[in-house]
């Protein structure tokens, strides 16, 4: 029998990113919020906890107020310190607006930046300035004019590592200076070509230097320039309203609610009863037999929002066994991503192997998911030396076993305990494993447990997520050790200032990927929701709806 201690590292954890790419320096498959945990964490015991407000008054403000059902608790609806989901979901494109948007692909041309409060911006020949003109006679729902102090102020904000805005301060990092040319004109000095910092533009919200210098969460107030206005938070409704004196013209909708509604089944019924136009995701017990019954189908369409979110093996290559890419590989190809899609996502995740998809963390072709192939696996790790030679079911190199320990957190409780045991995605990989000859040990604990042990066990530095987490979800993932061919690719997408050939670069990024197997993707996320029809322009891109297009279909049931 051959003995050995288990090897530190593997842990499983769930990446994302808002944007549909990230910084060169800042690895794209990072932590991420998923919005359907937070509603399961964060829900009260009773539904009639969130009062959607009197049946006749919902009613009556139907043909003017766009109705969106929110399944987890907001938060604090702050646009830059620790937002959660729901929080960015609610103020960022509606109260509070960036210098640039991000047009997806479309009929008109690839992914491309396009203006927003910034009226026009250059890139200087020398690749290390950047100058921002703003719009003209924009002003705050307060009154107060944009200047460029504003974004000043709003850009040092982010870039000052004391004000906790992580998730975005990486953007920034080869920012050097902003300087004020004029009240109108702004000037960004870099440190090296970057196209991330356009990126960085197209996401972070500006915010009016006279309410927020104080403190970034502005004593509660949120003031923007957006199309529409904070009103009110009460009775679990987040209330909006047009702001008529919008720089860009008025929306079409007039107000938005935001419905906080816990339960699942209460708000299907409030959507069959006309009370919510956008549920955003469905819970597994309701798809599909629910959205596809009569009085739904009429109502509404599919939504499908396709969020860029990836859950994933992070390999810590570093250490023992897991220093063979071959080792690596073989573990990749024992995730059975297509039969824990469908039995244990309930087909609302989908077979994923890498973050790059059309709209995902990096935005790019998606490459081919392997199959599910223990045979291959086995090859792999016969090639790096790992075999069974005394034929106790277990490989082992060198006088010692495979085995291997995996860090990840609590397994959620089984809610119906008649039934059989349900298998997490976890114990399926574990189970191919163990019949390939090798052992993982599982360890899990809560969000400081992790921290504390990736620390104890030298799995690596800790990055910050680029999508800002819940709360009470504080991500943990570790850095792998990088290639020389990733580091080149990362760097390559780094220096391009156009959003679509950073896309076309992405494919070097995966066949990097291909070459060291830094981690092994499972499942994207592939929640399918419900919008109603009486709804037009429904424009998805980065997991959500651009509120500002949208309009009523007089024409719609």
């Amino acid at each position: 029998m051959v003995t050995g201690a288990p090897q530190v590292v593997l842990l499983v954890g769930l990446a994302g990113l808002v944007g549909c790419d990230s910084p060169a320096r800042v690895k794209p498959w990072r932590h991420a919020p998923d919005p359907a945990a937070e509603a399961a964490a964060s829900a009260p015991g009773s539904h009639v906890l969130a009062d959607p407000g009197g049946e006749a008054d919902v009613r009556a403000a139907r043909p003017h107020t766009l109705r969106i059902h929110v399944d987890a608790e907001p938060g604090r609806l702050t646009p830059l310190v620790s937002p959660s989901t729901w929080a960015r979901r609610i103020t960022l494109g509606t109260v509070f607006e960036p210098l640039l948007r991000y047009a997806p692909p479309d009929d008109h041309g690839a992914g491309r930046f396009a203006p927003r409060l910034a009226r026009s911006w250059r890139v200087m020949p020398t690749g290390l300035e950047i100058r921002i003109e703003l719009e003209p006679d924009v002003t705050f729902h307060d009154g107060h004019p944009l200047t460029t102090s504003d974004v000043q102020f709003t850009l040092d904000a982010v870039r000052d590592p004391h004000k906790g805005i992580s998730h975005l301060r990486a953007m920034l990092d080869d920012v050097e200076a902003i300087e004020l040319i004029t009240s109108h004109e702004v000037r960004l000095r870099l440190k090296r070509p970057s196209g991330w910092v356009l990126r960085a533009l197209a996401e972070i919200p500006i915010l009016p230097m006279h309410v927020y210098s104080d403190s970034l969460l502005g004593g509660g107030a949120l003031v923007g320039t957006g199309p529409w206005k904070f009103v009110s938070n009460k009775g679990g409704v987040v209330h909006l309203t047009r702001y008529d004196k919008y720089w860009g013209g008025p929306v079409a909708i007039a107000d938005v609610d935001f419905v906080y509604q816990p339960d699942a089944a209460a708000a299907l019924t409030a959507a069959k009863r006309g009370e919510l136009d956008i549920i955003p995701a469905m819970i597994a017990a309701h798809w599909p037999e629910q959205a596809s019954s009569p009085g739904l189908v009429a109502a509404f369409r599919p939504l499908q929002l396709a969020p860029p979110r990836l859950r994933y093996l992070a390999f810590n290559a570093q250490h023992g066994a897991l220093d063979d890419p071959r080792v690596r590989h073989a573990l990749a190809l024992l995730v059975d991503r297509r039969n824990i899609a469908k039995r244990v996502y309930a087909g609302l995740e989908r077979p994923a192997l890498w973050p790059i998809w059309p709209g995902g963390p990096v935005d790019g072709a998606e490459p081919a998911v392997p199959d599910f192939d223990p045979k291959a696996a086995a090859a792999l790790l016969e090639s790096a030396g790992w075999t069974d030679t005394d034929k106790d079911g277990i490989r082992e190199k060198a006088g010692k076993q495979l085995r291997l320990v995996m860090l990840g957190g609590e397994k959620p409780a089984q809610k119906d305990l008649t039934g059989p045991p349900v298998k997490s995605a976890r114990d399926h990989f574990i189970e191919a494993a163990r019949q390939t000859g090798v052992v993982i040990e599982v360890r899990t604990g809560g969000e400081s447990w992790l921290e504390k042990h990736m620390v104890d066990m030298d799995i690596g530095e800790l990055v910050a997520p680029k999508e800002p987490p819940h709360d009470k979800d504080k991500p943990f993932v570790p850095v792998h050790a990088s290639s020389p061919r990733e580091d080149r690719a990362l760097d390559a997408m780094g220096a391009a200032w156009d959003p679509a050939e950073r896309a076309r670069l992405s494919g070097e990024l995966a066949a990097a990927f291909g070459e060291t197997w830094p981690l092994a993707g499972i499942t994207a996320a592939a929640p399918q929701g419900l919008v109603h029809r009486r709804l037009k322009n429904v424009k998805i891109w980065d997991g959500w709806i651009d509120l500002a297009l949208l309009g009523f279909d007089d024409k719609a049931p």
